[in-house]
């Protein structure tokens, strides 16, 4: 099996080009040892026995650490309630279609994610590296934090793994071209997860002595990895029976994380930015050039496509909906349709007294202003999605804008605005997508860079582990013992912080849950956690096969508005947006696990068996 093997092509060499990507952003090669020899004829000998050498393997095998945005860009968010891609412009748009109209299989798998294949490569490094220093020379000092590290990250590869497939087959050896058996059967998930947590014990006993830096793996860190694996096992998809001794090792693990030494951040904006925010962010790493989105970053496909950037995802109406008011009422009804009477929003100014996450998060019509850098095209301007109120036949001149001209790039204004679908049928803009709901995400957008740069340093920062999941991973826990209480109390600790500051929730019963489920998806959008919370949770119907809801007109009037005026009155009409993928109906729990890719199964001359609900 290729993936488990990942044959030594050359078994002498090493090639060190897989630093390129190197995790950990405050930590650097030595350069005068690196330069002493070209680094793709590094040996095994010489990259096992000099400290520098070894540690920048370590680093390497970092970028097993599944990035936040694969699939795409917008990691798994597009298979869920949270967000819509736009098919055009999305790397694994045909697997993310596949999926929610319920035609995922072991042959398409790949199509939608290669993961498989891509951590058990990683596993196998990790397994070299066992291998290698087994009989190491080196002081405990230097070898152990070391190992401590790679104990941590097969943990999380096989995490990785074990919430997308459930159980995997074990591998703890690397495999070579004269190896006589390599079909290895699946293990079972809770074989799986004891040898996680096993793995992160001993990288919290070999990482005690290792201070914090950023980017780099901690005690810490492992400590959290292993409070979230349990928090996996005990969830309704790995525990049906509900044991609730799994609970309460999960309570004890988190508890133990809680109790570490980190706060909130007091502004929910910058967690997103670098310098890392270690006050909370436990695990993260800053944007490089090689830690990109594939292709030119965060900024081409999230900015909006008015912007003349691609925007592959966008948030859909059922997400914004999640966003309360700022009297902690949330603005529509579970239906998502009926306007809730007790909020006090206005469907006609929807912006108006939202939670204040949601201006940090969501770029909607009128948002702004935003630096737009682009070459000649350079300005600062608001997100001008709409169209003409009072269109001519065609759209065509005279216009109702009293401002005929943007005053910081000269560029012609009208009625419609320059994100809005006319500007791109009058070919102003090469970007406007089939796909759109009227809003765009804020978050990991650097509005200081360029529009696209392979070079720029851009300030995003990625978050793997922080403590507001942990606060909210210990209310989900104590919701399960049956302490409400103390469930709302870490709900309302998220939601106090400074910058956020809104009221406390004091629902119970199904209520609760519903404001728990809502404030995770808002709190941790784009982390890489929605859709694999409703798998655990067996949450999908309602979530994942609804229809994709947004603004499906917005309309500038211009009547009255004088030189300067900005805006005239927009006014706005919600629904089903006919150009979204048509989603299918849940298809059955089988649905919770991916296929086992179906070369896979061939390679392991059937020792792997497939899913159950899957041919």
């Amino acid at each position: 099996m290729k993936s488990l093997k990942l044959l030594h092509k050359q078994a002498a060499k090493i090639s060190i080009f897989l630093l390129a990507g190197i995790a950990a952003n405050t930590i650097s090669c030595n350069r005068d040892l690196l330069d002493k020899k070209p680094l793709d004829k590094l040996t095994d000998d010489a990259v096992f026995s000099d400290a520098t050498f070894l540690q920048n393997y370590v680093y390497g095998v970092y970028n097993g650490m599944k990035p936040i945005w694969y699939p795409g860009t917008g990691g798994f968010e597009t298979l869920t309630d949270v967000a819509v891609s736009q098919p055009e412009t999305h790397d694994k748009a045909a697997g993310i279609r596949q999926y929610i109209q319920g035609t995922i299989s072991p042959d398409n798998i790949t199509d939608l994610t290669n993961i498989w294949n891509e951590e058990y490569g990683y596993i196998r490094k990790a397994n070299v590296f066992f291998e290698k220093t087994a009989t190491s020379s080196f002081d405990a000092t230097v070898l152990d934090p070391m190992k401590g590290e790679m104990h941590f990250l097969r943990a999380w590869m096989y995490f990785e793994l074990t919430k997308t497939f459930g159980g995997v087959p074990i591998i703890t050896k690397s495999y070579k071209l004269d190896d006589a058996n390599l079909d290895v059967p699946r293990n079972t998930y809770d074989e799986c997860s004891k040898f996680i947590l096993d793995e992160c014990e001993q990288a919290i006993t070999l990482l005690k002595n290792v201070a914090p830096a950023g980017g780099k793996i901690t005690k810490a860190a492992a400590m959290a990895l292993k409070a979230r694996v349990l928090l996996y096992m005990a969830s309704p998809l790995n525990n049906p029976s509900n044991d609730k001794t799994k609970w309460q090792a999960a309570e004890t693990a988190t508890k133990a994380v809680l109790d570490l030494s980190f706060t909130l951040h007091p502004t929910h904006e910058d967690l997103f930015t670098r310098p890392l925010k270690m006050d909370e962010i436990i695990l993260g790493k800053s944007f490089t050039p090689g830690t990109r989105v594939p292709d030119w970053g965060f900024n081409y496909d999230y900015w909006p496509s008015g912007f003349d950037a691609r925007q592959r995802i966008m948030p859909t109406q059922t997400f914004v909906n999640m966003f309360q008011m700022t009297n902690g009422q949330y603005p529509y009804l579970a239906d998502g349709v009926t306007v809730n009477p007790a909020s006090g929003y206005d469907p006609q100014q929807p912006n108006k007294n939202r939670d204040p996450r949601y201006y940090s998060d969501i770029i909607y019509p009128g948002a702004g202003p935003f630096t737009i850098n682009d070459g000649a095209k350079s300005t600062v301007r608001t997100y001008e999605y709409w169209e003409d109120a009072n269109p001519n036949p065609d759209n065509a001149a005279p216009y109702a804008n009293p401002n005929k001209v943007d005053p910081k790039n000269g560029q012609t204004l009208y009625d419609f605005g320059r994100d809005s679908k006319t500007y791109w049928v009058k070919g102003f803009t090469p970007f406007h997508w089939r796909v759109q709901t009227g809003y765009t995400f804020r978050r990991l957008c650097d509005f200081n860079g360029p529009r696209a740069s392979f070079d720029y340093d851009y300030s995003q920062a990625i978050v793997f582990l922080r403590l507001a999941e942990f606060y909210l991973n210990y209310a989900e826990i104590e919701m399960a013992l049956g302490n409400e209480a103390v469930a709302r109390d870490y709900i309302n600790k998220v939601r106090k912080r400074p910058s956020v500051n809104m009221p406390d929730i004091t629902s119970s019963g199904a209520e609760l849950v519903r404001a728990y489920r809502n404030e995770r998806a808002i709190e941790l959008h784009l982390e890489d956690h929605r859709f694999f919370d409703l798998m655990r949770w067996k949450a999908a119907p309602g979530n994942i096969d609804i229809p994709i809801r947004g603004l499906t007109s917005v309309k500038m009037d211009w009547t009255g508005a004088q030189p300067g005026d900005l805006t005239g009155k927009l006014s706005y009409t919600y629904g089903v947006i006919d150009a979204a993928e048509v989603r299918a109906p849940w298809k059955g729990d089988y649905y919770y696990l991916l296929p086992i890719p179906r070369e896979e199964i061939k390679k392991s001359h059937d020792a792997i068996k497939q899913n159950p609900g899957y041919q």
